[in-house]
């Protein structure tokens, strides 16, 4: 994080967001406590006071991104006079903007699970627990639509939805976002009566 980009915000802040940009950017496992905090250029106990240990950092830039989306979904979506097709196909262009951004390293959902084991833990379950939130949003939106069989479609806009992420990540372009926003327009098309 530049000076200019900590200037204004406080400790709590500059170690969520040094510590999300390192763990996506880096790796969970390979960043160490003393990286975060020298990053982030704050004391030890900034970290230790609200938190107590990186695992429970991790819990925090897991809530800070899912806060992100719930905002999409509930404010910048909902908020939107448009048809309900409409709104499915602008989370696509929300995508868009958030992969442009310096800061854009992928999600730290997937990043985690990647990185973590497989079969069980922690880590899995939140990033399970998010996807199941998240796809109950976009049902909504999908149901709305008038689409038939919103299950099925909800779990393909996922795909859509995950793999642009990470193609975006990958790549370093956004056209990921563009192109899966076709994906889903086809995909509506065919499914709205």
């Amino acid at each position: 994080m530049t000076k200019a980009e900590q200037h204004g915000k406080s400790a709590e802040e500059k170690l969520l967001l040094t510590a999300r940009r390192l763990f996506c950017r880096v790796g969970i496992h390979a960043t160490g406590i003393s990286r975060i905090l020298q990053e982030a250029g704050v004391a030890r106990r900034s970290l230790y006071r609200p938190y107590g240990s990186k695992e429970n950092l991790l819990k925090a830039v897991f809530d800070t991104e899912a806060n992100m989306w719930f905002r999409w979904f509930d404010l910048d979506l909902s908020n939107l006079e448009c048809p309900p097709r409409e709104r499915v196909l602008f989370l696509f262009d929300l995508l868009e903007e958030w992969f442009e951004k310096e800061d854009f390293f992928g999600c730290v959902f997937i990043n985690a699970v990647a990185e973590h084991e497989k079969d069980c833990g922690w880590v899995k379950d939140v990033a399970i627990t998010h996807r199941d939130r998240i796809n109950g949003r976009l049902r909504a939106m999908v149901a709305a639509s008038g689409a038939k069989d919103p299950d099925l479609v909800t779990e393909k806009q996922s795909l859509i939805i995950d793999g642009a992420i990470v193609t975006a990540m990958v790549t370093g372009s956004s056209e990921a976002a563009h192109i899966g926003r076709l994906a889903a327009e086809d995909i509506m098309d065919r499914v709205i009566s």
